[in-house]
């Protein structure tokens, strides 16, 4: 097998950015007087696309409040993105090594996700052609659409991509659309038990340093 494109997850994996959601929404969830912990919005919502959080927040948030209570915490976790938000441990020597082509395939939306990068600094390795979101399908992850787009969109076969992904959500998607994943555990949203679960969904191999990436690619 030749890699011959890197689709990289971007919450998660370049940018520590779940950990810091998870404390907006757990917060917020409180302010709503729902019972709400960090340990368990992390488990729920690591990964998961608007749609999917709206399904599972509608009831405990209340069906009518549920698109208010999710506008309020992504302008909550922007404001916490502008004060704290950095790239994850080596993941810009990471980027300036690889020499193949990359791109994200993200849930996030795409407003979002261009100024994660720009607030980190890693939107000089994405131009914005390589950054495919859930509303560019017609299903986000788990599903496999967006991974298959991006593929699509490279030219290569599914089976010459390599997906890096921090959730079983993701992980799902690239299993599911044929395509190698690793699974990356060394963001600060990783609970104890969080690498079973990402073998659990499909990830080929475990690692919790992005200065790996290279090596691993060389064994592929």
């Amino acid at each position: 097998m030749t890699i011959k494109l890197i689709i990289f997850d971007f919450d998660g994996v370049l940018v520590d950015s779940e950990y810091i959601a998870g404390q907006v929404t757990t917060a917020h969830l409180l302010k709503y007087g729902v019972e709400a912990d960090l340990d368990t919005t992390l488990k729920r919502f690591v990964g998961m696309h608007d749609t999917d959080m709206r399904k599972h927040l509608a009831p405990n948030v209340g069906a009518d409040n549920v698109d208010r209570f999710l506008s309020e915490i992504k302008q909550l976790s922007l404001e916490a993105y502008h004060q704290r938000l950095a790239p994850m441990a080596n993941a810009i020597a990471m980027l300036e090594s690889l020499t193949m082509p990359i791109c994200i395939g993200s849930n996030s939306r795409f407003s979002s996700l261009i100024t994660k990068l720009k607030i980190t600094k890693l939107d000089k390795f994405f131009a914005e052609d390589k950054l495919y979101v859930g509303s560019m399908v017609a299903k986000p992850k788990p599903a496999p659409d967006l991974y298959l787009h991006a593929a699509a969109q490279h030219n290569v076969a599914a089976d010459e991509c390599l997906v890096i992904e921090d959730s079983a959500h993701g992980v799902k998607a690239a299993v599911d659309a044929k395509m190698p994943v690793i699974g990356y555990h060394g963001a600060s949203h990783c609970y104890a038990g969080y690498e079973q679960k990402l073998l659990d969904a499909g990830a080929q191999m475990l690692f919790d340093d992005l200065a790996d990436i290279p090596n691993i690619i060389s064994n592929y």
